[in-house]
């Protein structure tokens, strides 16, 4: 009912009262008035009540509405309640809709808020918030629409304010232009889609935490963006654009990913940066030589952008002299300046030159991602003295030439290698069993932060800022978060190299992954493959393989992708385990083109009886399946033996169970006896 009078009907929530199963009611506007008393109600079932635009004038009404907890919407607008506000409402932790809008109650933002975790729109506007308002606010992670007045001056002062997947906008709001002592604002994922004010970088200018991610606000980045005192500032996942201006001395994380940014300026500041991410923009150009002076730098992700050229040789400084002459000079001297930088992370660019000389300064270098550039020229032998404690190194889609180094062989921590998509010719290094790491099966990572002061970014602590690393694995595009270094794998794919594939590669008994297909590998399968217990994913296609399968591929109990195509492997086919389960839509594909293939799954058959013929094996391999078979015989019988032997002194020695194992023997002889007898004279008695 809306704009009915009822103001002569004193006890209203009393005739309510009587309709248990009501589950809206609407008295808007209807002139009613505060009841005189109240005990008990029974309106277990109402989810909407809307009395706004009635005369209550008392601060005492909403308490008896706490007790309807039912409620999922309620409207209270216009009611003229006064006072503070009801904690009793505090019960009503299903609202999802709560207007109470242009009333009277003053006072800070009611603590029984903080119990309605459900709220989704609140609206306080005409209200008397005083100034004792907390400092701290936080509704965050609520999805709640806050409701305020574009032109309302909020009286309080506050240091804190956490509104993250509140709804906000879309426009700017406008009452934060007041808040100038705030030290932690987060607005992230408030649905703003405006431009950045000009007020909101000098307003904010003290701040230390700032994140107003995951929204659509444009702008440039102001040039006065240096004077903040901001700490940790988060934009990502915005429609910023222009240049990165000259950042805050203060700054240790900034975050500025999946903007429209194109540049830096030469001269970044942040002398105490740690924590740069700035993949997916548009940056183009060169990386400023001022990251060398970057000495608290830990992780730098520049992927997915438009640099060019070459990095910065930080090895190297320049220094003005004046000569003997009274001329100054200009020259370059080295120094050690070495960087503390865990992860680099400047893959999908278009770098050239050679091998980065920057990294000659990374000596704490754990995770390095150099794939989709153009890098060109040999590898370098100082990689595993410069980077002693690499677990990933990602080179792949570059064009990287000549000999694949044997020091890289030296990388005891490597976990991920990718060398993939490259033009590298020759053998595959020798002593590749010193790949400790992927020697084992129980590696134990060591976290780049672990010894740092910088606990709250561990979230990126594996350099997977941007969510995940792109990895080319069953021949799928797949992607992996932080849990890369996992995977344990060996990506030599799509070069030159030739020679045979090396025994010692069977010692890596922690690989999950390798790929060598698409080079100029000959020779044969190594016998004792199946050593690799854990791999997931083998690829040997498209080589010159030759010589027959090895049987020990069967012992493989992980694999889930096995390609030997495209190679002259000749032989029958080994079967049995899990070659027998790989690629069931079309078996045939991981052996197509090798014509000296025989046996299932392809049509050719071999000549002879269906058996494996003789494979390259291992002297010292032992009959597997013939002792598991002995074994299931062996204690089949001893199980047998056991358990009639239990029988036995069970009878021999229960009297019970005699007395009970007889008794049903004659009872079932009984019973067979007369069954039979009248099945007898049913058929075969002579018919009268």
């Amino acid at each position: 009912m809306r704009w009915v009078d009822l103001t002569g009907v004193a006890d209203w929530v009393h005739r309510v009262e009587v309709l248990p199963n009501l589950a809206v009611l609407i008295l808007f506007c209807c002139g009613l008035t505060v009841p005189s008393s109240f005990v008990h109600h029974n309106l277990t079932v109402l989810e909407e009540l809307d009395l706004s635009g009635n005369q209550f004038s008392s601060p005492d009404t909403p308490n008896w509405l706490g007790g309807v907890t039912s409620l999922k919407s309620l409207r209270l607008a216009g009611c003229q309640l006064s006072g503070t506000f009801a904690n009793k409402l505090g019960n009503l932790t299903l609202l999802e809709n709560f207007d109470f809008g242009f009333n009277n109650v003053d006072g800070m933002i009611p603590g029984a808020l903080k119990t309605m975790c459900n709220l989704k729109s609140l609206d306080l506007t005409g209200n008397n918030i005083s100034t004792d308002m907390k400092e701290y606010i936080d509704f965050s992670d609520n999805n709640l629409e806050v409701i305020i007045d574009s032109h309302w001056v909020p009286p309080f002062k506050l240091e804190s304010a956490c509104l993250s997947s509140c709804l906000l906008g879309p426009k700017f709001p406008k009452w934060l232009h007041w808040q100038k002592g705030i030290r932690e604002l987060m607005i992230s994922n408030t649905g703003l889609v405006d431009r950045v004010p000009d007020w909101f970088w000098t307003t904010f200018a003290e701040v230390t935490w700032l994140d107003i991610s995951l929204n659509q606000l444009s702008g440039d980045l102001p040039i006065n963006l240096e004077f903040m005192s901001v700490v940790t500032l988060l934009m990502q996942s915005n429609l910023l654009t222009g240049l990165i201006p000259k950042l805050p001395r203060t700054i240790k994380l900034l975050d500025i990913s999946r903007n429209f940014l194109n540049g830096f300026v030469e001269d970044l500041g942040a002398q105490n940066l740690q924590v740069p991410v700035l993949f997916s923009n548009a940056i183009s150009g060169t990386i400023p030589t001022s990251i060398c002076r970057l000495q608290k730098l830990r992780i730098l992700d520049l992927s997915n952008n438009l640099l060019s050229k070459e990095l910065p040789d930080c090895g190297q400084k320049e220094l003005k002299q004046q000569n003997s002459s009274g001329n100054n000079s200009t020259k370059f001297i080295s120094v050690s300046s070495f960087l503390k930088i865990t992860t680099l992370i400047l893959s999908y660019n278009n770098f050239s030159s050679g091998f980065p000389l920057l990294l000659r300064q990374c000596p704490s270098l754990i995770f390095l991602d150099l794939t989709q550039n153009r890098f060109t020229g040999e590898l370098p032998g100082w990689i595993s003295k410069a980077m002693p404690g690499l677990v990933m190194l990602r080179l792949g889609s570059n064009n990287f030439s000549g000999h694949i180094p044997v020091e890289i062989m030296g990388l005891h921590a490597i976990c991920i290698l990718d060398l993939s998509d490259n033009n590298f010719v020759g053998v595959i290094p020798p002593y590749i069993e010193n790949l400790k790491a992927l020697s084992s099966t129980d590696t134990i990572f060591r976290d780049p932060f672990e010894e740092e002061e910088i606990g709250e970014y561990r979230s990126l602590r594996m350099g997977t800022a941007n969510g995940s690393f792109t990895v080319v694995m069953k021949e799928k595009v797949i992607e992996y978060g932080e849990n890369i270094v996992y995977l344990m794998s060996i990506d030599l794919s799509r070069n030159n190299l030739t020679g045979e594939i090396p025994e010692k590669l069977s010692s890596l008994v922690g690989l999950i992954s390798l790929n060598l297909s698409s080079n100029l590998l000959s020779g044969n399968i190594p016998y004792n493959i199946g050593i690799l217990q854990l791999v997931e994913s083998l690829d040997l296609s498209r080589n010159k393989l030759a010589g027959e399968i090895p049987k020990s591929l069967s012992d493989l109990t992980y694999l889930g992708y096995l390609n030997l195509s495209y190679n002259n492997l000749s032989g029958r086919i080994p079967s049995g385990h899990q070659l027998d389960t790989l690629n069931t839509d079309d078996p045939a594909s991981m052996y197509v083109g090798n014509p000296g293939l025989c046996g299932h799954p392809i049509p050719m058959q071999c000549p002879g009886p269906p058996t494996d013929p003789p494979t390259n094996k291992d002297p010292t391999r032992l009959p597997e399946d013939g002792l598991s078979q002995i074994d299931f015989l062996l204690g089949s019988i001893i199980g047998f033996v056991a358990g009639a032997w239990m029988v036995f002194f069970g009878l021999l020695f229960m009297t019970r169970w005699r007395y009970a194992y007889f008794g049903l023997l004659d009872r079932l002889y009984d019973r067979f006896y007369v069954i039979s007898i009248v099945t007898w004279q049913k058929w075969f008695r002579p018919r009268v």
